[in-house]
């Protein structure tokens, strides 16, 4: 996750960015993250656990830890909203960890979202790479999209300074060569409400790195 895009930094806006490598299927003496299971497909996510705030935690490794704020607004509409972005946030890094195998994202995305998602999670460092360490979800907020009706905009802070990539094949530890201000960002989804009332993500919205993003460094 180190000089890899997150969630909302890999798509500005939904379909729009799109990696051209092949995702390459791991043989069978690919390194599994620990923790990891097979790949899963739409539905609920394998041996995930539900969180007292209504989200659902991945099943990471014990070499990962996902702190994700337990903020949720008083308006019982908003927080589902927010707890669908938190959902997909969390689907879409465990996606990653698992070296894009896992769909799980989907259950949290528009049709037209699916595509992008699609094709960031084929990119060389997500289906070559892993990772280890902590990550920090943090002052979340929400307010409603200033463009569309109805939509909210949900943004948090995104720190992956505690965590490092691994390659997928050995697990080893690869160097980071990123910037240190890249590991402090805030992130953003529009969410919409689909034709059953139930709240998906239909874009991201474009990252803010610190120092722009002051509140996002600890």
């Amino acid at each position: 996750m180190r000089a890899r895009a997150t969630a909302g930094a890999a798509l500005l806006a939904v379909a729009l960015l799109a990696a051209t490598a092949c995702s390459a299927k791991p043989t069978a003496s690919t390194f599994t993250p620990a923790g990891g299971g097979s790949s899963a497909g739409s539905g609920a996510v394998p041996d995930a656990a539900s969180s007292p705030g209504g989200y659902v935690m991945p099943p990471f490794g014990k070499n990962v830890h996902i702190d994700m704020t337990s903020w949720l607004p008083t308006d019982t509409d908003q927080a589902q909203a927010v707890n669908a972005d938190k959902n997909y946030e969390l689907a879409f890094l465990y996606a990653e960890y698992r070296g894009g195998q896992d769909q799980s994202w989907e259950n949290y995305v528009s049709p037209v979202m699916k595509t992008g998602v699609q094709q960031s999670l084929q990119a060389t460092d997500v289906t070559t790479e892993s990772f280890t360490g902590t990550i920090k979800y943090f002052d979340m907020s929400v307010i409603p999209d200033p463009l569309v009706k109805g939509d909210l905009d949900v943004s948090t802070c995104f720190d992956n300074a505690g965590s490092s990539n691994t390659d997928i094949t050995t697990g080893k530890v690869i160097p980071d060569t990123s910037s240190p201000n890249s590991h402090y960002v805030r992130i953003g989804d529009e969410l919409r409400k689909n034709s059953t009332g139930q709240w998906q993500v239909v874009s991201s919205l474009p990252a803010v790195y610190y120092p722009q993003a002051k509140q996002c460094k600890p």
